[in-house]
């Protein structure tokens, strides 16, 4: 059960990765366009060249996020769960009385991906090694009161 619920995740991560690639492609291209013409140029000694990287890679952090999102909302309005979930035969479950809704599983599926952004990818290998390791529920499971069991 424990190296499914972690190659859910990787399965997830792997499906998002490809449509944001994609998506990146197209930012980044906008952003070639817009500049395209205008004589700008950024060069590591220029004053702007640490705030422009810094607004690009945020951009492509919300990039993430949304696509990720946006994968997550598709696959539980079509399936219930996420894709590699349910291919796999596991399910998010409340641990408490509440029911498991859609507003609660995208918080939770929110939770975990802006863990992972903001620790900078740090945050699965943790909680996959804590898990592993002493059986402790992530951090998104345990601020939700979830987990996953098989179905």
């Amino acid at each position: 059960m424990k190296y499914r619920r972690i190659g859910t995740f990787m399965i997830d991560m792997a499906i998002v990765q490809m449509f944001a690639m994609v998506g990146r492609d197209i930012y980044l291209g906008i952003i070639a366009y817009l500049s395209n013409g205008t004589g700008a140029t950024l060069s590591l000694n220029d004053s702007m060249a640490l705030p422009a990287l810094l607004l690009l890679f945020m951009g492509l952090m919300l990039l993430f996020i949304g696509v990720f999102m946006g994968y997550q909302w598709i696959c539980y309005r079509l399936l219930g769960t996420s894709l590699s979930r349910y291919l796999l035969s596991v399910q998010a479950v409340a641990t408490d009385e509440q029911p498991l809704t859609k507003q609660r599983y995208l918080k939770r599926e929110f939770n975990k991906i802006y863990l992972c952004v903001a620790t900078v990818g740090l945050y699965p290998l943790y909680c996959g090694a804590q898990y592993l390791a002493f059986s402790h529920l992530p951090w998104h499971d345990r601020t939700n009161h979830t987990t996953v069991a098989l179905h």
